[in-house]
């Protein structure tokens, strides 16, 4: 309910704003608060700028993990245990360098898609959004029609009144929605520069995040009713708190649900669990390359804005973005650290 208030009250009207500072701006967010507001208020855009690169620093060794756990899917089969799905987390996360290549491979392929512009980031985001959507959606109706699937859509859709008292629900709604959505991430500023009058902005800051949030919505049923159709028929003896513990299990770096029990969960299903876990993962795999797409946009725009051809600038821009995000690649206590601090960060931007 808080996370649905804020899509009204905070992020349309931040995306409202950012579509029309680019489209008539014509320029990233640094140039367009100096335009705007001007030359005191460059280090207002180069925060938030700032404030999306360190995000895309940490957000493409999760991309890479996700890419990593696509293949081995494929060429593997998938946990019974917790325990033996942790382990096969911690060799490869926290005891071995896969995770530079990985990250290193997110960070180029994001960049290849925004090295001609616009153009490219259509065709690319064409193919990738349509596949997703579609993944999705088979997962969500095989996730409804599974026995006690009902039980965890309930779960989900049933109010804790007293939860409402509680500061960090408000924070954490607030801090969801905003990357959710990309409301004051500044990256709607260098898209939106393309456009022209023919494109209504208001409209589209309506319809894009309120779609995006649906689609949320529909993961996050997806996940309870598997969560619970699978934890309830395979440990009976588990109460409804035990398995909300499941869920809330982040395990290191907050991965626990995605990397940690989401394979165990999908082993239990059958000879269809290691198709449904490839499929998941290669969703996953599209729609973090599309954000980092996006972010990958924002610096290379801002970049050019100062005069640096395109061909460069995105080169320069994915290094930077592959070096500072090696420190969270080799010590998962930083991205975790780095995952708290810049969701913050985008409250502050807004």
């Amino acid at each position: 309910m808080v996370w649905v208030l804020f899509l009204v009250l905070w992020s349309i009207p931040m995306l409202t704003i950012e579509y029309g500072t680019g489209r008539y701006t014509q320029k990233a967010v640094v140039a367009s608060f100096r335009q705007l507001v001007g030359d005191r208020a460059a280090w207002m855009g180069a925060w938030v700028c700032m404030v999306s690169f360190m995000i895309s620093c940490y957000y493409s060794v999760v991309l890479g993990w996700c890419f990593y756990y696509l293949m081995y899917c494929i060429a593997n089969e998938l946990p019974t245990e917790p325990a033996d799905s942790r382990t096969i987390f911690k060799d490869f996360a926290e005891d071995s360098l896969w995770p530079v290549l990985t990250s290193a491979l997110a960070v180029t392929l994001a960049g290849l898609s925004v090295v001609k512009g616009v153009k490219t980031i259509e065709k690319v985001s064409l193919f990738l959004v349509p596949v997703l959507l579609l993944i999705l959606l088979f997962t969500f109706v095989w996730s409804l029609t599974r026995d006690y699937a009902d039980m965890g859509i309930t779960y989900l859709f049933t109010p804790n009144w007293e939860s409402l008292g509680n500061p960090r629900l408000w924070i954490d709604a607030l801090s969801q929605n905003a990357f959710d959505t990309g409301a004051g991430a500044g990256l709607m500023v260098p898209y939106s520069s393309f456009m022209t009058r023919n494109h209504g902005i208001v409209r589209y800051s309506v319809i894009i995040p309120t779609l995006n949030n649906l689609v949320s919505l529909v993961s996050g049923i997806t996940i309870f009713a598997a969560v619970f159709s699978t934890l309830v028929p395979l440990k009976p003896y588990y109460t409804q708190s035990d398995v909300i513990n499941v869920l809330k299990d982040s395990g290191p770096g907050s991965t626990g649900l995605t990397f940690i029990w989401l394979p165990v969960l999908f082993q239990s299903v059958g000879v269809l669990g290691r198709v449904l876990a490839c499929l998941f993962f290669l969703c996953l795999s599209f729609a973090g390359l599309t954000s980092l797409i996006s972010n990958m946009e924002l610096f290379s725009h801002t970049v050019t804005d100062f005069g640096l051809k395109r061909v460069y600038a995105v080169p320069l821009c994915a290094l930077c973005t592959f070096l500072i995000g090696l420190m969270s690649t080799l010590n998962i206590d930083i991205l975790t650290n780095q995952d708290f601090v810049w969701g913050f960060g985008l409250v502050i931007n807004g």
